[in-house]
Protein backbone atom coordinates (compact mmCIF):
# COMPACT_ATOMS: atom_id res chain seq x y z
CA UNK A 1 0.00 0.00 0.00
CA UNK A 2 2.66 2.40 1.07
CA UNK A 3 4.80 1.76 -2.60
CA UNK A 4 1.67 2.20 -4.24
CA UNK A 5 1.23 5.29 -2.77
CA UNK A 6 5.05 6.38 -3.31
CA UNK A 7 4.18 6.10 -6.90
CA UNK A 8 1.11 7.68 -7.15
CA UNK A 9 2.94 10.67 -5.69
CA UNK A 10 5.87 10.18 -8.01
CA UNK A 11 3.93 10.29 -10.58
CA UNK A 12 1.46 13.19 -9.86
CA UNK A 13 5.08 15.43 -9.54
CA UNK A 14 6.37 13.99 -12.75
CA UNK A 15 3.27 14.93 -14.63
CA UNK A 16 3.01 18.58 -12.87
CA UNK A 17 6.75 18.98 -13.78
CA UNK A 18 5.90 18.50 -17.47
CA UNK A 19 3.09 20.88 -17.60
CA UNK A 20 4.74 23.23 -15.91
CA UNK A 21 7.76 22.78 -17.92
CA UNK A 22 5.75 23.27 -20.86
CA UNK A 23 5.70 27.27 -19.12
CA UNK A 24 9.15 27.97 -19.44
CA UNK A 25 9.33 26.76 -23.20
CA UNK A 26 9.08 29.37 -25.61
CA UNK A 27 6.21 29.19 -28.57
CA UNK A 28 9.21 30.16 -31.14
CA UNK A 29 12.64 29.34 -31.91
CA UNK A 30 15.42 30.41 -33.71
CA UNK A 31 18.63 28.19 -35.47
CA UNK A 32 21.51 30.36 -36.50
CA UNK A 33 25.18 28.69 -38.08
CA UNK A 34 27.66 30.29 -40.27
CA UNK A 35 30.27 28.87 -41.67
CA UNK A 36 33.47 29.77 -43.63
CA UNK A 37 33.90 28.32 -47.15
CA UNK A 38 36.81 29.22 -49.08
CA UNK A 39 35.19 30.58 -52.38
CA UNK A 40 33.68 33.73 -53.34
CA UNK A 41 30.30 34.79 -52.71
CA UNK A 42 28.83 34.21 -56.37
CA UNK A 43 30.17 30.82 -56.18
CA UNK A 44 28.72 29.90 -53.01
CA UNK A 45 25.06 31.69 -54.11
CA UNK A 46 24.97 29.41 -57.22
CA UNK A 47 24.25 26.28 -54.80
CA UNK A 48 21.83 28.63 -52.75
CA UNK A 49 19.58 30.62 -55.30
CA UNK A 50 18.95 27.36 -57.70
CA UNK A 51 16.73 24.80 -55.64
CA UNK A 52 17.54 21.96 -57.69
CA UNK A 53 20.92 22.53 -56.50
CA UNK A 54 19.62 21.87 -53.05
CA UNK A 55 19.99 18.42 -53.12
CA UNK A 56 23.69 18.27 -53.43
CA UNK A 57 24.41 19.89 -50.38
CA UNK A 58 20.94 19.66 -48.46
CA UNK A 59 20.77 17.21 -44.88
CA UNK A 60 17.50 16.16 -46.26
CA UNK A 61 18.66 13.63 -49.28
CA UNK A 62 18.37 10.24 -50.77
CA UNK A 63 21.02 8.88 -47.94
CA UNK A 64 18.40 10.67 -44.95
CA UNK A 65 15.18 9.07 -46.79
CA UNK A 66 15.85 7.00 -49.87
CA UNK A 67 11.57 7.17 -50.74
CA UNK A 68 12.23 11.05 -50.94
CA UNK A 69 10.98 12.64 -54.22
CA UNK A 70 11.88 16.57 -55.36
CA UNK A 71 9.81 18.62 -57.26
CA UNK A 72 10.54 22.19 -58.53
CA UNK A 73 8.40 25.12 -59.83
CA UNK A 74 8.23 28.95 -61.10
CA UNK A 75 11.57 30.22 -62.23
CA UNK A 76 14.76 28.19 -62.08
CA UNK A 77 16.61 30.80 -59.67
CA UNK A 78 15.72 33.34 -57.66
CA UNK A 79 12.46 34.72 -56.31
CA UNK A 80 9.53 32.86 -57.10
CA UNK A 81 11.65 29.53 -57.43
CA UNK A 82 10.14 26.68 -54.96
CA UNK A 83 10.47 23.10 -54.49
CA UNK A 84 8.45 20.30 -52.70
CA UNK A 85 9.99 17.44 -50.97
CA UNK A 86 8.02 13.88 -50.52
CA UNK A 87 8.97 11.43 -48.24
CA UNK A 88 8.30 8.59 -45.74
CA UNK A 89 11.02 10.67 -43.50
CA UNK A 90 10.91 13.96 -44.27
CA UNK A 91 6.91 14.10 -44.86
CA UNK A 92 5.79 16.72 -47.32
CA UNK A 93 7.93 19.76 -47.03
CA UNK A 94 7.44 23.10 -49.56
CA UNK A 95 10.02 25.72 -49.63
CA UNK A 96 8.70 28.73 -51.71
CA UNK A 97 11.89 31.66 -52.33
CA UNK A 98 10.15 35.02 -51.10
CA UNK A 99 13.43 37.61 -51.77
CA UNK A 100 17.15 36.75 -53.92
CA UNK A 101 19.62 39.47 -53.95
CA UNK A 102 22.64 37.81 -55.52
CA UNK A 103 25.19 37.12 -54.43
CA UNK A 104 24.16 38.64 -50.57
CA UNK A 105 20.76 37.40 -49.46
CA UNK A 106 17.97 34.44 -49.72
CA UNK A 107 15.16 34.43 -48.01
CA UNK A 108 12.42 31.74 -48.42
CA UNK A 109 9.24 30.21 -46.16
CA UNK A 110 9.27 26.74 -45.77
CA UNK A 111 5.73 24.72 -44.63
CA UNK A 112 5.84 21.55 -43.43
CA UNK A 113 2.06 19.13 -43.72
CA UNK A 114 1.06 18.94 -40.41
CA UNK A 115 2.49 22.17 -38.97
CA UNK A 116 0.71 25.12 -37.94
CA UNK A 117 2.98 27.61 -38.81
CA UNK A 118 5.90 28.22 -41.70
CA UNK A 119 9.88 28.36 -40.78
CA UNK A 120 11.26 31.44 -42.24
CA UNK A 121 14.68 31.22 -43.47
CA UNK A 122 17.77 33.56 -44.02
CA UNK A 123 20.89 32.94 -46.26
CA UNK A 124 23.36 35.87 -45.88
CA UNK A 125 26.73 35.70 -47.61
CA UNK A 126 29.51 38.06 -46.46
CA UNK A 127 32.63 38.58 -48.29
CA UNK A 128 35.58 37.65 -46.15
CA UNK A 129 39.72 37.76 -47.11
CA UNK A 130 40.01 34.57 -47.22
CA UNK A 131 36.11 33.58 -48.74
CA UNK A 132 32.88 33.41 -47.78
CA UNK A 133 30.74 33.89 -44.18
CA UNK A 134 27.62 31.72 -44.87
CA UNK A 135 25.19 32.32 -41.99
CA UNK A 136 21.69 30.61 -42.47
CA UNK A 137 19.04 31.92 -39.78
CA UNK A 138 15.77 29.89 -39.49
CA UNK A 139 12.71 31.14 -37.16
CA UNK A 140 9.53 28.54 -36.44
CA UNK A 141 6.39 29.53 -34.34
CA UNK A 142 5.02 26.74 -32.28
CA UNK A 143 1.64 26.41 -31.45
CA UNK A 144 1.07 27.57 -27.63
CA UNK A 145 0.43 24.35 -25.97
CA UNK A 146 1.81 21.22 -23.89
CA UNK A 147 2.67 19.10 -26.96
CA UNK A 148 3.82 21.76 -29.32
CA UNK A 149 6.21 23.57 -27.00
CA UNK A 150 8.18 19.92 -26.15
CA UNK A 151 7.69 19.20 -30.22
CA UNK A 152 8.99 22.78 -31.03
CA UNK A 153 12.00 22.05 -28.61
CA UNK A 154 13.31 19.11 -30.28
CA UNK A 155 12.63 20.11 -33.54
CA UNK A 156 14.84 23.06 -32.55
CA UNK A 157 17.76 20.34 -31.64
CA UNK A 158 17.39 18.43 -35.13
CA UNK A 159 17.35 21.58 -36.91
CA UNK A 160 20.71 22.59 -35.26
CA UNK A 161 22.44 19.60 -36.27
CA UNK A 162 20.87 19.16 -39.87
CA UNK A 163 21.88 22.63 -40.60
CA UNK A 164 25.32 22.15 -39.52
CA UNK A 165 25.60 19.00 -41.60
CA UNK A 166 24.48 20.98 -44.55
CA UNK A 167 26.91 24.10 -44.07
CA UNK A 168 29.90 21.19 -44.06
CA UNK A 169 28.63 19.28 -46.89
CA UNK A 170 28.02 22.57 -48.68
CA UNK A 171 31.69 23.66 -47.78
CA UNK A 172 33.16 20.59 -48.69
CA UNK A 173 31.19 20.98 -52.43
CA UNK A 174 32.78 24.23 -53.07
CA UNK A 175 36.20 24.11 -50.86
CA UNK A 176 38.64 21.62 -52.37
CA UNK A 177 41.20 21.61 -49.15
CA UNK A 178 37.70 20.94 -46.86
CA UNK A 179 37.11 17.79 -49.33
CA UNK A 180 40.50 16.62 -49.10
CA UNK A 181 40.00 16.83 -45.32
CA UNK A 182 37.07 15.50 -45.40
CA UNK A 183 38.39 12.27 -47.17
CA UNK A 184 41.43 11.50 -45.16
CA UNK A 185 39.13 11.43 -42.21
CA UNK A 186 37.07 9.50 -43.94
CA UNK A 187 39.59 7.26 -45.29
CA UNK A 188 41.41 7.48 -41.90
CA UNK A 189 37.89 6.06 -39.90
CA UNK A 190 38.12 3.30 -42.10
CA UNK A 191 41.50 2.38 -41.58
CA UNK A 192 41.06 1.97 -38.25
CA UNK A 193 37.88 -0.02 -38.41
Amino acid sequence: MKASLIMLVSLLVASAAVVFGSFLLPDSYEVRRSILINAKPEQVFTYLNNPTKWEEWNAWNKEYDPTMIRLYGGPITGKGAHQEWIGDRVGTVKVHFTESTPPNELYYKQLTKGEEFETIGIFSLEPQEDGTRVVWLQKARVADDLYNKYKGFFRKLKSEAETEQSLLTLKTLLDPAAKEDSEAQIANRKGRS
